[in-house]
């Protein structure tokens, strides 16, 4: 009897999947808590920033780095084909994939809301938007936690469904109050469900209804608690982002990893304070010696008068023993900051806090370190990359979560470098462009040039054999420049030349050359000599006893006189 081979079916395979590690943070599912193992709470963390003045430096010269040049949009892609969904970031007139013609453009009318919200207040606190990303960043340098609100305006269908919702306004979430909900790994929107319209009602159940309006309920994934209130929000409202430490729930405060520095710069500065008001300790004690106090305070008395008057006044005072023996003593109660190296520690403290943000000392009006191997540029580079890895938090996470919820796919939002681009370096790479463009035109491509400037190219069908093309190809044939791109000026081009053609007009006798006619030159004698003279581009200078000194020794004649800046006299 043949057994039987079964055919080969994935349903009649079974599923396994590999265990998600769990975090040891989580403890119980619901409202994560911030750890508090170091003891420092988030109020706590936002006073002691706040009171830092190279704290509040660092972050204020990064801020205004970041967002200087403020931000745009940006095509996401040239072409799409709408077959395939391949994007296409350089110019062209069939996808690279399947071969399909049917390709748009970016279309401009998905900016129209999003330009018409943005351009004025984006919340009825009358804020910018550019003044919410500035909230943001403080609260990413101080806690390392940020959160983003939308707040919108969903369209519901009879069954409680959202078929679409409008964003009205923005705002930025406090990290003291905001919170995760999520499960014993982690996940969110899976523990706790709430209701559209009853924002209070909390269930554990995806099953359960809202016991108010029997509507359906949706995943809970971050919660604000404030004033002993509880406000839940769902997925695509809040987007949390961390930047020098994201983890599963939350990030580490650079504050806790700086505290030590940064509270001894404050105890120093309040030192310095204390020293320099009312309440400060003398700085020492003079003691005397003597059997006639009242003298000594008359004497006392007089130094001062004098020295209200005279401040450059010294005043000389003798002190009579019966023993013959006298003594002055100076008490000292505190060291000068000098003593303490105060300027020293300070410096070093602050060039700790300093690089851990990565700004350089030149963005804290600091030029003491300028010159040498601290040069300004070298500088200048090390803050422009932590500008850089902040503005990538920027664009790779927070612009593409917001242009998804406003429902913006051809577009996406930028901030661009702090550094503008050199605008000569610009118009020579343009010039480059054009020339290779030129240079493919010659093998017999057809270019074309969108509204941005990009050249795209396409290869003519062959033409029939015995059909030449009589008028030439379109446009003429283009002539490459051999200096696009170079710091080589057109102004400069006819110099070189008039110097190379004078250099090589000396080689032949000037009376052959006007008696030969330009008729009678053949083609061996057009080519060049076989042994050309040696010539040089500038002429020669001539030398040669001078004969005003003639009848005289050679040595007394001058052997460098330049025959070509003298002239006659007389």
């Amino acid at each position: 009897m043949v057994e039987e081979k079964r055919r080969f079916s994935l349903s009649n395979l079974f599923r396994q999947t590999t265990p998600k590690p769990q975090d040891r943070t989580i403890f119980t599912p619901g409202i994560q808590e911030k750890d508090t193992s170091y003891l420092l709470t988030s109020p706590v963390i936002y006073h002691i920033a706040q009171q830092s003045t190279i704290v509040r430096t660092c972050i204020t010269q990064l801020k205004q780095e970041i967002f200087r040049r403020g931000y745009f949009w940006e095509e996401k892609f040239v072409a799409k084909c709408e077959d395939c969904g391949k994007e296409h970031s350089s110019p062209t007139k069939e996808c690279a994939d399947c071969k399909s013609v049917n390709l748009k453009k970016p279309d401009s009318e998905q900016l129209k809301y999003a330009h018409k919200f943005m351009e004025g207040y984006i919340n009825k606190s009358e804020q910018m938007f550019i003044d919410v990303l500035k909230e943001l960043e403080d609260d990413l340098n101080i806690m390392d936690d940020a959160y983003f609100v939308l707040v919108k305006e969903y369209f519901l269908d009879n069954n409680a469904e959202i078929k679409m919702h409008r964003i009205k306004e923005v705002y930025r979430g406090d990290p003291v109050t905001m919170h995760i909900y999520s499960n014993e790994l982690g996940e969110r929107g899976i523990e706790g469900y709430t209701c559209l319209k009853h924002r209070g009602h909390l269930s554990s159940s995806p099953v359960d209804m809202c016991e108010e309006c029997r509507s359906e309920l949706y995943p809970v994934h971050y919660v604000n608690r404030v004033n002993g209130v509880e406000q839940y929000f769902i997925k695509g409202e809040v987007l949390h982002f961390s930047k020098y430490s994201p983890g599963r729930l939350y990030g580490l405060s650079p504050i806790i990893t700086l505290w030590s520095n940064v509270t001894t710069l404050l105890a120093m500065e309040n030192y310095v304070n204390s020293s320099y008001t009312k309440a400060r300790m003398p700085r020492g004690l003079l003691a005397v010696q003597t059997r006639n106090m009242e003298s000594m305070k008359s004497f006392w008395r007089g130094v001062k008068e004098k020295m209200e008057s005279d401040p450059h006044f010294i005043p000389v005072m003798g002190i009579e023993a019966e023993s013959g023996k006298g003594s002055v003593e100076w008490i000292k109660f505190m060291d000068s900051l000098k003593e303490m190296d105060y300027i020293q520690v300070k410096d070093d403290l602050r060039d700790r806090i300093s690089a851990f943000y990565g700004v350089s000392k030149i963005f804290m009006s600091d030029n003491s370190a300028s010159g040498g191997l601290n040069n300004e540029g070298m500088q200048v580079l090390v803050t422009n990359r932590a500008v850089e890895m902040a503005q990538t938090i920027w664009n790779n996470y927070v612009f593409p979560f917001m242009t998804k919820e406003f429902g913006i796919t051809d577009w996406q939002l930028k901030l661009p470098p702090s550094e503008e681009e050199d605008e000569v370096a610009t118009l020579r790479k343009r010039e480059l462009e054009v020339n290779i463009a030129g240079s493919i035109k010659n093998l017999g491509f057809e270019i074309e040039m969108d509204d941005e400037g990009r050249f795209s190219y396409e290869k003519p069908p062959p033409q029939p054999e015995g059909q030449s093309n009589q008028g030439g190809e379109k446009g003429g044939e283009f002539e490459a420049d051999p200096y696009a791109g170079t710091n080589i000026d057109a102004s400069q081009m006819g110099q070189m030349q008039e110097e190379m053609l004078s250099g090589g007009g000396k080689t032949g006798g000037e009376g052959e050359a006007k008696s030969m006619p330009q008729d009678d030159v053949s083609e061996d004698e057009s080519k060049p000599q076989e042994n050309p003279p040696a010539t040089r581009n500038k002429p020669s200078m001539s030398r040669g006893p001078d004969k005003r000194f003639s009848g005289l020794p050679k040595d007394a004649g001058n052997e460098n006189v330049d025959k070509r800046t003298e002239r006659r006299v007389g």
